[in-house]
């Protein structure tokens, strides 16, 4: 019997719309959904689904090992689910109970490039839940700069690129007709309409070689060309000069003596509010900004961007300072960067840095997007906030044709980011070192889990739960890696196959592939079209073996470990049917519907101008300290909360 199922790829982030044909209990084939938003192309890894689905190399049963950590043979023997999950509750509970949840940890793979995007919400939750900081998830090496580095400067991850409706598309480190067709065909979209093309990629991928301006940065250098361009767009005018005005922190003053933004009461100790300042050069003195309203214009203009000032800070002795508008820092942070020594650092020749900046300038709809080009460089962090300040020098943020802020569908949140206390959350490994990178949302290096199993430094961590993790080979250092994992008191290994950080494991819990179980998808992001669309993906064959979803693992071993309330009383259903319920669905709806079912999404233009609801005026701006875009200066004692956008109250998954 033949049978045709439509769904969708959860294989990587390009999610496209699928069509798969099922005979005889068999998965045969997978070709493009043309019908699916994101269904018009389909890469080979998705086609190959069939192979891995009905791989001979799978691991099918719950097993433990047999022989020491470290054996040429990990002497698997197959035990029951219910003897391999009472056995690592039992074990995660006693730790736990004798040393903390910090003591351990979990290992999680990528849901952008693996089939956890099932899952990854709810194996957050449990983590979170469970009480544990600490999350080895590999973001340092793979989307801290795009998703949360860039929030230092507009309180939000790159928004999804608007590549359709641009006039530029920048694609920087990343190279979607290999990784993300969903992407490349909206390109070709958008490149049909007349889209001037910009690559930054050291190597002639086949975008590269059909972009208008390829920049052909020397790896790890990227920093250098992103304040290159900065440079020739100040020097030549070329950015927007409202938004910046407006919409950013340009015009803010910063105390040279201390390096934070001036503020009213330095100048003036009574006055009611401690707003930032700015300099009014028609009336030649300093003036406080209110970065919840909105500056008209024709006072914004008044206001100074270049240039130092000095003003009189009270106190004691009333001290004159001088002061820097935040615009002009940037200036002089980009003013070495000339195309001659960018050249030199970067091997990218001048007249493609002119050509580049043309095309990145204000009035042009500039569409980008950065990946591991910048991510898997030590300094990462810091290249993505300048690309992210020559970004917010073009005003295309959240504009059509731009990078676009879709809130919605909006469904409830449960990967449980608030669950963790925090004191609980200050544990994290690498937290003293890093307070506002990984470790301040929970996620941890490998290295220092390594150190922390190897030498317990600052603490021990004595057990690891990995979900679809390849330690030593995913990460530096695999000596270490295999240090680490023989010296755990305990390690439950969850993944298809038997990779080389399984054959660590006490415990190897069989999972299963995409096709064999459920899954639900808010949002598929590439359009507004997509971004709308909630899809339940069928369950298209039985379960090969005796493996499970992440999810049922999950589910279970939460509900022994007295987490039962958290987990919708141990059904998946429950939980599922509590995400949809604000947009009036259930699981019921997505059955009867396997093309999923569009809902209401706020995809309006500069979301950051609206104002909010309570009638007060305010605007919601962006979801940082100055609640403007800090795309140029970020003071050293502050930091930004979560990552949403304001007045978010659910919102898509990454």
């Amino acid at each position: 019997m033949m049978a045709e199922i439509a769904g969708y790829c959860a294989l990587c982030r390009s999610r496209c719309g699928t069509l798969n044909r099922v005979h005889n209990g068999q998965l045969v084939s997978v070709r493009p959904d043309l019908s699916h938003p994101t269904g018009k192309a389909m890469c080979m890894k998705g086609r190959a689904a069939p192979e891995l689905v009905h791989s001979p190399h799978r691991q099918l049963y719950p097993m433990r090992r047999t022989t020491p950590k470290g054996s040429a043979d990990p002497g698997w023997v197959r035990i029951t689910w219910e003897e391999a999950l009472t056995e690592t509750a039992a074990k995660l509970a006693r730790v736990k109970a004798e040393s903390g949840a910090e003591s351990i940890a979990f290992s999680v793979t990528t849901p952008s490039g693996t089939p956890i995007s099932d899952s990854i919400d709810w194996i957050e939750r449990f983590i979170r839940h469970f009480g544990s900081p600490n999350s080895c998830f590999g973001t340092e090496i793979c989307n801290w700069h795009k998703d949360f580095a860039h929030a230092f400067t507009f309180g939000s991850g790159i928004p999804p690129a608007d590549y359709a409706n641009a006039d530029t598309i920048l694609l920087w480190g990343h190279n979607p007709a290999s990784t993300w067709l969903a992407q490349a065909n909206a390109i070709a979209n958008g490149r049909d309409k007349g889209a001037k093309l910009v690559v930054v990629d050291p190597r002639p991928t086949t975008l590269a070689k059909q972009a208008d301006v390829w920049l052909p940065v020397r790896p790890g250098t990227d920093g250098a060309l992103a304040l290159g361009l900065i440079r020739l767009m100040l020097l030549e005018g070329l950015y927007d000069d409202h938004f910046l005005r407006t919409w950013t922190n340009a015009p803010l003053l910063v105390r040279q003596d201390n390096g934070l933004f001036l503020r009213e009461q330095m100048l003036w100790p009574d006055a009611p509010l401690n707003r930032y300042v700015a300099w009014d050069e028609k009336h030649n003195k300093p003036f406080p900004i209110e970065v919840d309203r909105v500056l008209p214009f024709e006072q914004s203009a008044t206001l100074r961007l270049r240039g130092d000032v000095d003003v009189i800070v009270a106190g004691k002795a009333p001290t004159r300072v001088v002061c820097t508008p935040a615009l002009e820092l940037l200036a002089r942070a980009a003013a070495p960067y000339e195309p001659e020594h960018v050249e030199h650092i970067t091997g990218v020749r001048p007249a493609c840095l002119t050509a580049a900046s043309k095309l990145m300038c204000a009035g042009r709809r500039i569409a980008y997007h950065a990946w591991t080009g910048i991510s898997q460089h030590s300094n990462s962090t810091q290249t993505e906030r300048a690309v992210a300040s020559l970004y917010a020098l073009s005003g295309s943020y959240d504009v059509v044709g731009g990078n676009r802020v879709r809130r919605g569908p909006f469904y409830r949140p449960v990967n449980g980011l608030g669950a963790l206390s925090p004191s609980q959350l200050s544990k994290a490994l690498g937290a003293d070192k890093r307070p506002i990178g990984p470790p301040a949302m929970g996620w941890v290096t490998a290295r220092d889990m390594y150190l922390a199993v190897t030498e317990a430094r600052p603490y021990p961590v004595r057990v690891l739960v990995a979900f679809g993790t390849n330690l030593p080979l995913s990460r530096a250092d695999s000596a270490l890696a295999e240090k680490a994992l023989k010296t755990l008191e305990f390690y439950a290994h969850c993944d298809l196959f038997e990779t080389p950080a399984a054959r660590f494991a006490d415990i190897f819990l069989p999972v299963n592939t995409p096709w064999e179980h459920e899954g639900i998808r808010f949002g598929f992001e590439i359009s507004d079209e997509a971004a709308s669309l909630v899809q339940l993906r069928q369950l298209m064959v039985e379960p090969r073996g005796q493996s499970r979803s992440d999810n049922e693992i999950v589910f279970d071993l939460a509900c022994r470990l007295g987490m039962k309330d958290e987990f919708f009383g141990g059904s998946l259903e429950a939980g599922w049917n509590y995400m949809l319920e604000p947009l009036g669905l259930s699981l019921t709806d997505l059955r009867a519907n396997p093309r999923g079912i569009k809902c209401e999404i706020d995809s309006r233009e500069r979301k950051y101008q609206l104002p909010h609801h309570d009638g007060s005026g305010r605007i919601r701006g962006f979801d940082t300290e100055t609640r403007i875009s800090s795309n140029l200066w970020h003071d050293p004692v502050k930091t930004t909360g979560y990552l949403r956008f304001p007045g978010e109250e659910c919102s898509s998954p990454l």
